[in-house]
């Protein structure tokens, strides 16, 4: 033991237990883990069988804290980035380093996390009184650190790679963040969002949300209590008068029977004439005596009636206010037939009055004729109205049941549409002895429910600005509701305006049942965990381990993760998704509104559906884009359509078209095949941007087209040609459905299979993710150079523009300008990159050469130092070791003293030793990306700036630099404890 940890001695500050409190004993037991795992992989000779077994045995009961470092071992990117933090505003972060960046940030980040792991897992153990874990614990449990910090996007259990550490080991080593998978890519960014929400900015950020949140609570509050306040103050109205109405009703019933009882009277005594009787208004009735004007007195007044009696009125008044009408008379199906039945009977009842109608003619008085035209009037609607019955019963029943699912729906649309068909089927209408309106049943019933939805949809646009300026607070979505299952029903922001999405835990099964039930939310335990487990031994005591309340105690903790408490990692759900409008309609009218939770998530549910039709202006249709030449073809019914015979009319459309014959040729129909759409949104303004989504044939039929190219002018007016062609008929995976002509089917079909197969040399130049603009973040530049800003050519530009901001102050400090000037070489250099600036080749020799140049310029180094470059070699224990730039980066050991950065007031030139340079020239030479070339370029100009801030603005001699103190040592730096500045 002693022999292992004499030879890692060295290493012990870097991989060891990095804690001040930490004792002789706990950094022994912190060596580095690649060292035990090689002594394990080895064959134990028998002169070493024995220490092995004693370092095994002495690792699981050795107890340890932690032995996770504070710094990480520094990458090829620490290397370039400053020693601190750089001070706002900085160009550090750009288009075309920002790969590399959040590498080395993610790396710092996580090497934080690992640490607080660390902490927790020994507070918990602490604060349950249990004893610290041993070296090998804590060396299993930092082999899964990965999935136990970003459980829910790190490894899955039994992964054979660590998916955020590899990732962040990609881009510290400066390679293509395109290279990552999108597991990683989606773990980088978890991280770094996780790790903004730990700063102290974000923290008063959120604070100042909850306060601007809550005062935005409270005004939306405010604007329900008055919403409720104004339905309050008009039911009250509305009471009020249902009160009237009914006194009303009752002095007016009063009245007229008193009226009828003094008109007898004064007929009997004949005291009165008959006009003297009718001139009789009101109180003259009521002072005719007594004991009329007491049964006056004693009617009820508008306080009397109790309160179904007014209920009732107050419906009558709603129904009435609905319609918009003085008078509704709501009738049955069965009432509406009879009614038109004596329509019917009166109309005939009517002819029959003008005699015998057979022999009839025109005549030659003015009579005559008049009556003729009646009685042929009364015929046509006798014929007219005796036809339209034929058809009304079917059209009735349609109409009913478009009233039953818009009532369901609730929404302004679907009401307003059925209401149309149901008076288009006669089931509503004039009522011309109550001067109002006549209804069904179900017709007043949507009435009602319509003006419910627009006083919903009044309140919700009344309080659109309040809603934003809460959800702006937080850029996190709330879920819509839950159904009785508990499945969450989701609708994003920036998602489209159709979909709304639903997350739903799976159903576990054991392996004893799993095989006679199958389904898709089915899983095994197994298959639905992500992440590592709980380490249940931090929890629990050993004692306590076999005690029921135990096992109790674990499922209760574990209901965190799944409702069935048989999962202790996080727990997968299945996502799901309506697209249509039409599949949210079903959705809602399945809700069971006696059900709270349903209830609300309906009620939310209809008031998405209203924004929806409100964002897409009215239109019915999904599909904001039109597919190519479709208007032509797109009206010609939605019926007919065969389901299979288009095997000669897809094969002539196959001849037809020129290209992609070959892909075709071994498909003989249509139906039943994927095809990709293409359609441009907005042709007018963006006629360069399309959008792309598949479908699926699903019938085809010979239709009759209007041609539009050859339409021929006659009197100034256009005459399409009306040809018959075949047209197919698709389904959007989107939703909806288009009818396709034969060309464009083939295009599509043919375009499918490019995509899917990805087809050598097929690209959508068009596609909207080339045109994407992130509406999160801000590009410093102009819109049209945004694709193009990470590639060689931007850097060619960028390296051009800081070396011209650099080479007057430097042409200023120095008597030997070989750069500049007769030499030609600085124009040369710039017009090679303006050349060859789109290879990446050609720009990392640029900026090598950039290097040598203002190397030059701040004056190199002294003799001494020169020779060095061509040999240099220290004698340590009796060996020769080369000083390159590659075998000072291949010592993770030198890393943490290597610091390329110009510190200090002393800067006597463009780099502080020769170590130095060949450290980043040889950092250059090996980058495979233009991330690592932008971070060298701003390291060698914040080099130059800071010798040209600490230098005179004149020509001097070159200066020598006193490296005596650093001969023989490839330690290059100046200041030390720079790279623990970051942390």
């Amino acid at each position: 033991i002693e022999e292992v940890n004499d030879d890692n001695d060295g290493d012990m500050n870097l991989e060891g237990d990095s804690d001040d409190e930490s004792d002789s004993d706990d950094d022994e037991g912190s060596d580095n883990e690649d060292e035990f795992a090689d002594q394990s992989q080895q064959p134990p000779s028998p002169s070493k069988q024995r220490p092995s077994v004693a370092v095994k045995e002495n690792d699981e009961t050795m107890p340890v804290t932690t032995f996770v470092p504070v710094k990480p071992v520094p990458s090829i990117v620490d290397l370039l980035l400053p020693p601190g933090k750089p001070a706002l505003p900085t160009d550090l972060v750009s288009a075309l380093s920002w790969p590399s960046v959040i590498g080395a940030t993610s790396c710092r980040v996580y090497q934080w996390y690992k640490r607080r792991r660390n902490e927790v897992d020994d507070s918990i153990r602490e604060f349950r009184e249990l004893k610290p874990m041993s070296v090998a614990e804590r060396r299993r449990r930092e082999a899964c650190a990965s999935s136990r910090i970003l459980s829910e996007c790190g490894d899955f259990t039994g992964a054979g790679h660590n998916h955020i550490e590899s990732a962040i080991n990609h881009l510290c080593d400066g390679n293509d963040y395109l290279d990552l998978t999108a597991v990683q890519r989606l773990g980088i960014l978890r991280m770094l969002i996780e790790a903004a929400y730990d700063t102290h900015h974000i923290q008063l950020s959120i604070e100042d949300n909850f306060k601007a949140r809550v005062n935005a609570v409270k005004a939306l509050d405010a604007e329900e209590r008055r919403a409720k306040k104004a339905a309050k103050e008009e039911l009250t109205a509305m009471e009020s008068a249902a009160r009237e109405r009914l006194a009303t009703e009752g002095r007016e019933a009063f009245m007229a029977t008193k009226r009828e009882e003094v008109i007898e009277d004064i007929k009997a005594s004949k005291e009165y004439s008959v006009d003297f009787i009718e001139s009789l208004n009101d109180e003259d009735i009521i002072d005719l005596d007594d004991d009329t004007k007491a049964e006056y007195e004693a009617l009820p007044t508008a306080e009397s009636f109790n309160k179904a009696e007014v209920n009732a009125v107050v419906k009558k008044i709603q129904e009435e206010t609905a319609f918009g009408v003085e008078s509704l008379t709501v009738l049955t199906l069965e009432e509406i037939e009879k009614r038109d039945e004596e329509y019917l009977k009166s109309l005939q009842d009517d002819l029959v009055s003008f005699g015998d109608i057979d022999t009839m003619n025109r005549g030659h008085s003015r009579a005559e004729r008049e009556t003729f035209y009646k009685v042929d009037r009364l015929r046509r609607e006798i014929t007219n109205f005796t036809e339209q019955m034929q058809s009304l019963s079917e059209e009735r029943k349609q109409a009913i049941e478009d009233l039953k699912d818009a009532i369901d729906d609730g929404t302004v649309k679907t009401l307003r549409a059925a209401m149309r068909t149901a008076k288009l089927a006669r089931l509503s209408g004039d009522d011309e002895q109550t001067n109002g309106v006549w209804a069904l049943d179900l017709i007043r019933d949507a009435a009602l429910e319509l003006k419910n939805a627009e006083s919903r949809k009044r309140v919700t646009e009344a309080q659109k600005d309040l809603i934003a300026k809460r959800d702006k607070c937080f850029i996190r979505t709330e879920p819509l509701g839950r159904d009785r299952y508990q499945s969450c029903f989701i609708h994003f922001d920036y998602d489209q305006s159709s979909r709304v999405w639903t997350e739903r835990d799976f159903i576990l099964r054991s392996n004893g049942n799993f095989d006679s039930e199958n389904g898709i939310l089915m899983k095994r335990p197994g298959e639905a965990c992500i992440g590592a487990e709980d380490k249940s031994e931090d929890f629990l005591s050993i004692d306590d381990r076999g005690q029921p309340t135990a096992k109790s105690f674990l499922d209760f903790c574990r209901q965190e993760y799944h409702h069935s408490a048989e999962l202790s990692t996080l727990a997968k759900h299945h996502w799901s998704c309506y697209t249509t409008d039409s599949s949210l309609r079903v959705l809602v009218k399945n809700l069971d509104g006696k059900c709270a939770t349903e209830k609300a998530l309906k009620e939310v549910l209809k008031e998405t559906l209203e924004a929806m039709a409100l964002a897409s202006g009215g239109d019915a249709n999904p599909q904001n884009g039109q597919s190519e030449n479709t208007e032509a073809v797109k009206a010609n019914g939605l019926v007919d359509f065969k389901l299979s015979g288009d095997e000669d009319v897809f094969l002539t459309e196959k001849t037809n078209l020129s290209e992609d014959v070959d892909i075709l040729k071994n498909i003989t129909s249509a139906i039943g095949h994927r095809v990709r759409l293409r359609s441009v949104p907005n042709p007018d303004r963006a006629p360069d941007v399309a959008e792309y989504t598949m479908a699926t044939v699903t019938g085809w039929k010979i239709a009759e087209i209007k041609g539009e190219e050859d339409a021929m002018e006659i009197e100034g007016e256009a005459s399409p040609q009306i040809t018959k062609a075949p047209l197919w008929k698709i389904v959007v995976d989107n939703g909806g459905d288009l009818h396709l002509s034969g060309k464009e089917i083939a295009r599509g079909i043919a375009r499918a299979i490019k995509w899917e197969t990805q087809h050598p040399g097929y690209i959508e130049h068009d596609a909207p993710f080339l045109s994407y603009r992130n509406g999160f973040g801000r590009f410093c530049g102009r819109a049209a150079e945004a694709p193009s800003s990470t590639s060689a050519q931007a850097f060619a530009k960028h390296m051009i523009k800081k070396e011209n901001d650099l080479y007057n102050p430097l042409k200023n400090r120095t008597y030997e300008n070989n750069w500049g000037g007769k030499a030609g070489t600085r124009a040369a250099w710039t017009s090679s990159l303006r050349e060859h600036g789109h290879s990446f080749e050609a720009v990392r020799d640029g900026l090598l050469t950039f290097e040598n140049a203002v190397f030059e310029l701040t004056g190199g180094f002294i003799a001494d130092e020169e020779k060095r470059e061509e040999e240099e070699v220290t004698v340590n224990q009796g060996k020769l070791i080369s000083f390159k730039g590659k075998d000072l980066l291949a010592d993770e050991t030198s890393r943490f003293d290597i610091e390329l950065e110009s510190l200090g007031r002393d800067v006597k030139g463009l780099w502080n030793s020769y170590d130095t340079r060949q450290i980043f020239r040889e950092i250059i030479a090996s980058s495979k990306t233009v991330s690592v070339l932008a971070l060298g370029l701003d390291l060698v100009c914040r080099n130059a700036q800071a010798y040209i801030d600490r230098t005179k603005s004149s020509a001097v001699e070159p200066v020598s630099l006193d490296t005596s103190g650093f001969y023989g040592r490839r330690r290059a730096a100046v200041k030390p404890g720079g790279y623990s500045d970051f942390f």
